[in-house]
């Protein structure tokens, strides 16, 4: 278990677009409290928290959408995106009375809310990615014990890499940038590549890393022998103290010509290799993600590790993320 602060700023990720359709009323936990996620009749996505100011019913239990707007269950009093009162159940005025909101946007079919300890307002944004050309997501999420910090500090423990991974030849392309909230790091490597239930030996690839606060991050592989490019997302977030639900997700660029990273592929057309390869794709990603969870389950926190060359940019990322915490 982790000794950090439990829940840093940021924006984290409360699920997929599907799962908040127009007029559903969803209830999510995140940073050991409930949020009220809701969509209009128009489409615009609201989280709230889920006390009414009027009584102090649970808007999440009950409630429905009205219009543009979250009715109360207890009195149907009626609240818009912006948490205002706008209805009572009894057609008077409304009082001036409003819900306490939360920033929440939509990013390439993914659900995410910001929070602050201290209640600012966000602090930066979640890059919009042209998702045209490639395939729609496939995802997952995992229940696990861990901290966003320490997930996401897998992006820049290359010593790990080889030992947990199996990954060989890890070389880092680039010095870790960081910009503000953001940072970048690019690797190459190799590992062993299983298709269709054989291995076929190993296979080179290339790894950008991009991450946007501590529940972001997306990594773009290329394997430029064969290819065959991804996105691979994972988005950490703190639910309860010391508990995480980490989704995945999985994006390939839409083929011109079957890849040539397995021979088997070159008898097949790439409309009917695209949906094997992502399927063969997020089945290793997500091997690769349950490789570490023995580790976070079980970690501790220090504060001040031995570190030692090979380890990768670790003292470098921990410095900077020290900013998503409330001083």
């Amino acid at each position: 278990m982790s000794s950090l602060s439990p829940f840093p700023s940021g924006w984290y990720s409360l699920g997929f677009s599907g799962d908040v359709a127009r007029g559903a009323v969803v209830t999510k936990r995140l940073a050991g409290r409930d949020v009220v996620l809701f969509r209009t009749e128009r489409g615009a996505l609201a989280a709230v928290d889920p006390v009414c100011p009027h009584m102090g019913a649970h808007v999440g239990v009950g409630g429905t959408v009205e219009g543009e707007s979250i009715r109360c269950p207890f009195h149907a009093f009626r609240f818009d995106t912006k948490g205002t009162c706008v209805a009572t159940g009894y057609g008077t005025k409304p009082p001036k009375a409003s819900m306490k909101t939360y920033a929440s946007c939509e990013r390439h079919g993914v659900l995410f809310v910001y929070f602050d300890e201290a209640d600012r307002p966000p602090s930066f944004e979640i890059p919009e990615l042209d998702m045209a050309g490639w395939s729609p997501l496939r995802h997952h999420t995992f229940r696990l014990n861990g901290h966003p910090q320490d997930t996401t500090e897998n992006s820049v423990d290359v010593g790990h890499l080889g030992v947990v991974h199996g990954y060989r030849s890890v070389e880092q392309l680039s010095e870790l940038r960081a910009d503000g909230p953001s940072l970048n790091v690019r690797y190459a490597m190799s590992r062993p590549l299983e298709l269709l239930g054989r291995k076929a030996g190993m296979v080179s690839a290339e790894f950008e890393i991009h991450v946007h606060g501590l529940g972001y991050s997306f990594v773009e592989v290329s394997v430029k022998s064969g290819g065959l490019e991804t996105r691979n997302f994972v988005f950490a977030t703190p639910v309860e103290r010391g508990r995480l639900e980490l989704r995945i997700a999985l994006s390939l660029r839409k083929l011109r010509e079957t890849p040539t990273v397995h021979p088997l592929l070159k008898l097949v057309p790439p409309k009917l290799a695209e949906p094997l390869l992502i399927e063969q794709a997020f089945k290793a990603y997500r091997h690769d993600v349950e490789q570490d969870f023995d580790i976070w389950n079980h970690k501790t926190f220090v504060p001040q590790p031995a570190l030692a060359q090979g380890d990768g940019p670790i003292a470098r990322y921990r410095k900077w993320a020290n900013q998503f915490y409330a001083s």
